[in-house]
């Protein structure tokens, strides 16, 4: 899966699960404010059963007192009101008690006496209710009271007395006596229970009015609210007459939100409500909905680190068999690459051996090994350039060099190649303002001939290359940036190729470049290098039209040299012309600068050689006797250590210590003749010779004593070099 599609199903996957973390907010959200609801209801139930208990509980008191009344068998309207006036002074319940006669005629406990004209309670009691229960209204008979009251009824039978039959007693109680009763509060004092009648005026409330003239109505607070449900007012009205049980919700004149439960008080017109803030459906809910909102962001960036995980495993697992084919790749391509030099060389073996007494033959033999050998080097050394610098052990030497002259080195140590094929080549580094830099110049050319020999390599027969240097102005610090690019007009890249050219092991295969082996190594040295340098190095390029590479690096203008810049039209010190050779200097003691020549001195040198392995021992000891030295071989560290404690003091001249040996290895050995104590033993000169070339191993050589390094394979001419200079040196 490419990476946009799999970031599209990511995004789409965590898209999916905040949608679900919604909804499930939603649906939690609405669980909990059922769960509340619920708790209204039950509330409510309870509220009610309490009301209908109260009223139960009243009409049981008020038939008592009609039963004391037959018992107490009055023979006069007066003894009965002086009885009822007992009854209401020793109730905790009723404030008065009434007869109410069969012609509508009302008599009260405390003498008052009603006509039927002035008086509507028969019109309750002939409706046949049975026991009943009122809010007292002046308008269906002044009483004597002016407070907020209720007016409970039971019907009578049989009560004649002093000829006038009643048919009902009741009991006025003040709202204020039973509120306390009634009034529930709950969800912490928030959610408050009231009562109201069909017409909306308040039986039980939590603002009770002191009389009449103050008593609130349920639809007056409707109506300076809003009911956000789409119900209207008359629509409520009806629903509490017909003693439905409904649920509203309402917005009040001080734009709290309210949630508004109402229930029908069997055998009354009334209806509880219990009124609960929607502030706290939201508290209830709150907390849960945090803790889940909290889990299922957990549970998000859980899923988003795994997916992010798999990502960077499936990224990695892709890498991985990238990686696996590019080395399989690698192997194979550096299979070929050693096996076709070592096949030059074993079968130039076998002609030297059949052709041993022809030096005609014999000296193009040996020309051709050295190619060989020098190719197996160049292998070998990329291999070890890699590994140092990704390990970042690589040290860049900071030298003053002249950066025009090693440009024209590398372009003329591939004019051979392009001349073969045809090749024109542009050369343009005249705005080299200030050619005598500071840095690595070995390290730089070797990038340029990276890039160079690519190019060359990969451009077709009559094709194009063209290499441009240049510098920008210097800063205050005295650096200049330096932007080199070498362009060609080969058989260029694909995108993707563009993308990894600079990782290890790789190489595009094409039909225009299926011919041109190699390591894959070159540019990812290259890249590493100019990285290290602090510097840029990228490419450009379209399949079949070529590429461009550009090496871009700041470096130190040297100071020595700020104005002995070279002028226009003329060539600066020490470069050369691109397609004169520069002149190469034969190597310090050798007959003509050949290797194999007579010694330039007769003085006789003896050597000491450690160095564990036989042929190897034996080429070094051959040709150093061929050059008049003197040699004796160790075949380990502790012998040559032996052999040296064991000679006349200045038998010596130098020694040759091979590094990794058996027994004592060459920088433990080193260390051992230097603590020898003989006047030579600080003296004589020794060399380090090992495979090991890099920085940290040179260091090692020079801490343990040695003097000199020769790295292997061994470069002949160099070796007898130096050897010469210390023989001359000797008096």
């Amino acid at each position: 899966m490419n990476r946009s599609r799999y970031i599209a199903v990511f995004g789409g996957a965590v898209a999916l699960m905040v949608v679900v973390v919604v909804v499930y907010l939603g649906l939690l959200s609405n669980t909990v404010s059922a769960n509340v609801m619920s708790s209204v209801d039950e509330i409510s139930r309870h509220g009610v059963e309490a009301i209908e208990g109260s009223l139960e509980n009243s009409y049981s008191r008020l038939g008592s007192v009609a039963k004391r009344l037959k018992v107490y068998d009055a023979d006069t309207i007066l003894e009965a009101q002086e009885q009822l006036n007992l009854e209401a002074a020793s109730s905790a319940l009723f404030n008065a008690v009434y007869l109410l006669a069969e012609d509508g005629s009302l008599y009260s406990s405390s003498y008052v006496v009603l006509g039927p004209d002035e008086t509507n309670y028969l019109r309750i009691v002939s409706e046949g209710h049975g026991n009943f229960v009122m809010l007292y209204d002046d308008e269906d008979g002044r009483l004597e009271t002016t407070k907020e009251s209720l007016i409970y009824g039971i019907p009578l039978k049989d009560t004649v007395i002093d000829g006038v039959t009643f048919v009902a007693m009741l009991g006025r109680s003040d709202l204020s006596t039973i509120r306390g009763q009634l009034l529930i509060e709950s969800f912490g004092g928030e959610g408050i229970s009231s009562v109201v009648n069909d017409k909306g005026y308040y039986i039980v409330s939590a603002s009770p009015a002191t009389d009449l003239a103050g008593r609130n109505n349920l639809y007056d607070v409707l109506r300076d609210g809003r009911i956000d449900d789409g119900l209207s007012i008359e629509e409520v009205r009806r629903n509490i007459s017909e003693g439905v049980q409904f649920t509203i919700n309402v917005t009040n004149s001080a734009g709290e939100r309210l949630v508004m439960s109402f229930a029908p008080v069997e055998g009354t017109s009334w209806s509880f409500i219990m009124t609960v803030p929607v502030s706290v459906f939201e508290r209830q809910s709150a907390p849960f909905i945090a803790m889940t909102g909290a889990m299922l962001s957990v549970m998000v960036l859980v899923l988003t680190g795994m997916m992010l995980l798999i990502y960077r495993f499936m990224k990695r697992s892709v890498q991985a068999r990238a990686e696996a084919a590019a080395r399989s790749e690698f192997l194979s391509n550096m299979s070929h690459e050693i096996r076709t030099p070592l096949n030059g060389i074993i079968g130039l073996n076998h002609l030297m051996a059949r052709h041993i007494d022809d030096r005609a033959a014999m000296e193009g033999y040996v020309r051709k090994l050295g190619k060989a050998a020098q190719y197996l080097l160049s292998l070998v050394n990329d291999i070890l350039d890699v590994s140092k610098l990704q390990a970042g052990k690589v040290q860049l030497v900071q030298t003053p060099f002249d950066l025009r002259a090693a440009i024209d080195n590398v372009c003329e140590m591939q004019r051979e190649p392009m001349d073969e094929r045809g090749i024109d080549f542009k050369l343009d580094n005249g705005l080299l303002t200030f050619p005598w830099v500071v840095g690595d110049e070995i390290r730089l050319s070797q990038v340029l001939m990276n890039i160079l020999s690519n190019a060359v390599k990969f451009t077709p027969v009559g094709g194009r290359i063209t290499l441009r240097a240049s510098q920008g102005i210097r800063d205050e610090r005295g650096f200049a940036p330096v932007t080199i690019s070498i362009a060609d007009t080969g058989c260029g890249m694909t995108p993707e190729f563009q993308r990894q050219i600079f990782d290890m092991f790789t190489q595009e295969r094409t039909s225009n470049s299926e011919s041109q082996k190699g390591t894959g190594l070159g540019m990812a040295i290259s890249y590493l290098l100019v990285k290290q340098m602090g510097g840029l190095l990228t490419v450009e390029s379209e399949l079949g039209s070529g590429s461009c590479f550009t090496v871009c690096v700041s470096l130190p203008v040297d100071p020595s040299h700020r104005h002995g810049q070279a002028s226009a039209g003329t060539e600066p010190e020490g470069s050369a012309r691109v397609g004169e050779r520069a002149p190469v200097e034969a190597p310090v003691g050798l007959s003509g600068g050949e290797p194999g020549g007579s010694p330039r001195s007769a003085r006789p040198m003896k050597l000491l050689v450690a160095e564990d392995n036989e042929l190897n021992a034996d080429i070094i000891s051959s040709i150093l006797s061929e050059e008049g030295f003197e040699v004796v071989v160790a075949e380990n560290g502790q012998r040559a250590v032996e052999l040296f404690e064991a000679s006349a003091v200045d038998e010596f001249s130098a020694i040759l210590m091979d590094a990794q040996m058996p027994v004592m290895d060459g920088y433990e050995a080193a260390k051992a003749i230097r603590k020898l104590d003989r006047a030579d033993a600080g003296k004589v000169f020794i060399f380090a010779c090992t495979a090991s070339t890099f920085t940290e191993d040179r260091n090692r050589a020079m801490e343990a004593g040695m003097n000199d390094f020769l790295a292997k394979p061994l470069n002949v001419p160099a070796m007898l070099s130096k050897l010469e200079a210390l023989r001359e040196e000797r008096p």
